[in-house]
């Protein structure tokens, strides 16, 4: 199913596991040589300046063929005056040669994730939604009409996410859903409601636990980064399903609630309850499993609780507010600094060693650990003059 060649893709994980060995001292350069030579990484993976550089070049180029076939073509638009389908046919004819190039490229070039390959992704995903949206343009008008669209365009991003490992199409694959999932439960009536917030939690816990489980399967291990993603934003979207300010406006915004000056919405308290200790949880939770990902998630959503509630509760004086708030920020995070420089059950303030810095700390050691693989080549000194052969040009006395 994945489009990218499998064994590149395990070399990958081997030689970055081996360079977090080496950055700790637990191998030697012939060691991390050894692992070089035996799991080669043949792809162009450039820095992420030039990535940009060619994803944006990439853009362009299929831009220009765009308008130069528009240009050639626009003939048919004025004779046959049918705008949706020339689109439609334009926009297929495109989507088919942007995935027709990349998984050619692919094949042959080994190419992953160098921008290039990006840009072909995304536009032939763009030029296929295009002739989608012109295809049902019509409908599109009726209350189901964004439903049906979303039905359409899911097929297309889980094989997409799940073909080349994408990240960003794998966030609005999970979008989809999400807008699936609301469209239906709007179809409820006025109980939608009040059990929409719960019906959002109870996705996003399916969610964040089958990709948990997922994670933990060897066959799984090239999605990590797709996990990851899907991780993350389950975890964010549980919390935003029972955030006080999103139930208070989407109440107003969507179930037309009408509240009168100094009138709570119902269930208020559980609302700020839930507001304020989910993300402690999470912050809980994550440094008790010493899960990275959700750490960063709940100091995320500390800051978005403490806006939540300075927006509904204000002192009347920000630059008071903002001080305080800076004073303890730093107070803890320096008590946090000096409890942790010392490993506590597993947490520490020092560097992750499981973090690629090994350019960072072992760039000499790792030119030195590469030429010991290498052959040495004979040095070029130039003309040398022989004692007294030919190739002496006669300093002797023979020729």
């Amino acid at each position: 199913m994945i489009a990218y060649n499998k064994i590149l893709l395990s070399n990958m994980l081997i030689v970055k596991k081996a360079k977090q060995w080496f950055s700790r001292d637990l191998i030697s350069g012939a060691q991390m040589a050894s692992v070089l030579s035996k799991y080669p990484i043949e792809y162009f993976k450039p820095n992420i300046f030039i990535k940009v550089g060619l994803f944006l070049f990439t853009l362009f180029l299929i831009g220009a063929a765009l308008g130069l076939f528009s240009l050639m073509s626009m003939g048919i638009l004025v004779n046959n005056d049918s705008f949706e389908g020339y689109s439609i046919f334009v926009s297929i004819i495109f989507g088919g040669a942007c995935v027709f190039f990349l998984e050619k490229f692919i094949q042959w070039r080994n190419w992953y994730s160098n921008g290039i390959d990006d840009a072909l992704l995304y536009s032939a995903l763009s030029f296929i939604f295009s002739a989608i949206a012109f295809s049902i343009s019509n409908d599109l008008n009726d209350e189901d009409g964004f439903l049906l669209m979303c039905f359409i365009y899911l097929p297309f991003l889980m094989v997409a996410a799940a073909r080349y490992i994408d990240r960003v199409v794998t966030i609005f694959m999970i979008a989809c859903m999400y807008c699936i999932f609301f469209s239906l439960i709007m179809k409820i009536g006025n109980a939608a409601k009040f059990i929409m917030p719960f019906a959002f939690m109870g996705l996003s816990a399916a969610f964040y636990f089958i990709v948990k489980k997922q994670m933990t399967l060897s066959s799984r291990t090239h999605y990590n980064g797709c996990f990851k993603v899907i991780k993350a934003i389950s975890l964010i979207v549980f919390y935003v399903s029972g955030n006080y300010y999103v139930i208070r406006e989407s109440s107003v915004e969507f179930f037309n609630l009408d509240l009168m000056e100094g009138q709570d919405i119902p269930m208020a308290l559980i609302f700020y309850a839930f507001t304020a200790f989910v993300p402690l949880l999470y912050l809980f939770f994550g440094l008790r499993a010493k899960d990275k990902l959700m750490v960063w998630v709940a100091l995320l959503l500390i800051a978005v609780s403490a806006l939540t509630f300075k927006y509904y509760f204000s002192l009347g004086h920000p630059e008071v507010s903002l001080t305080l708030a800076g004073i303890v920020m730093i107070v803890l995070a320096y008590a946090s600094i000096k409890y942790l420089i010392t490993d506590k059950k597993g947490i520490t303030f020092k560097d992750d060693p499981n973090e690629d810095n090994f350019l960072k700390t072992n760039a000499e050691a790792l030119v030195i650990a590469q030429s010991f693989g290498t052959h040495a080549q004979p040095t070029d000194t130039g003309v040398e003059m022989g004692g007294g052969e030919f190739g002496g040009g006669g300093s002797g006395n023979k020729f």
